[in-house]
């Protein structure tokens, strides 16, 4: 009887332990600080003025941490629609080129290389970012063999050959 009584006194101590203790949430916080940085490699179509995404890496650090790629959706200057693809869900931004870039073309071998401010704004999601939202600033610093005129000069009407471009950003995500 009293090892009954005993087992009894610990079975609705602890209940009553559990029952009192604070609620945990379920999920993790999914609002907070974010920075994101990477890096997107470019080729030009060949017979168009058009590029291409050969290669990127997006990092996350923050409310949310991963790493992904950077898709080009709608290409624009200084405005373009591009996708941030993690492993459980893609987050829309709208990137956009601040007002003064800084840069200098080397006329020898028509490499180009520049740096400008670089906003970003989440405008949702799919799968876990679905809903997302958030603002970002930072910048941009890219790398590029410009294509050559029919006199040899540097052509910045055409897109370039190769271009490696570099981000770092920090703000805020909610998802």
């Amino acid at each position: 009887m009293k090892r009954a009584m005993s087992w009894a006194l610990l079975v609705a101590g602890t209940a009553l332990a559990i029952s009192a203790a604070p609620a945990m949430p379920a999920a993790a916080a999914t609002s907070g600080s974010e920075m994101l940085s990477g890096t997107i490699v470019f080729a030009a179509v060949p017979g168009t003025n058009t590029r291409t995404v050969i290669g990127s890496v997006v990092r996350a650090r923050g409310v949310f941490k991963g790493v992904g790629r950077f898709v080009e959706v709608v290409p624009g200057d200084p405005v373009s629609q591009d996708d941030l693809v993690f492993p459980g869900g893609t987050l829309h931004v709208v990137s956009t080129l601040g007002e003064s870039l800084s840069f200098h073309i080397n006329p020898h071998s028509c490499l180009f290389t520049g740096t400008s401010q670089l906003a970003l704004q989440v405008t949702g999601g799919t799968g876990k970012f679905a809903g997302a939202t958030g603002n970002f600033t930072g910048t941009v610093s890219g790398r590029a063999l410009l294509a050559r005129n029919p006199d040899g000069t540097c052509s910045l009407a055409q897109t370039p050959r190769h271009e490696v471009d570099k981000f770092a950003e920090s703000g805020t995500l909610s998802f």
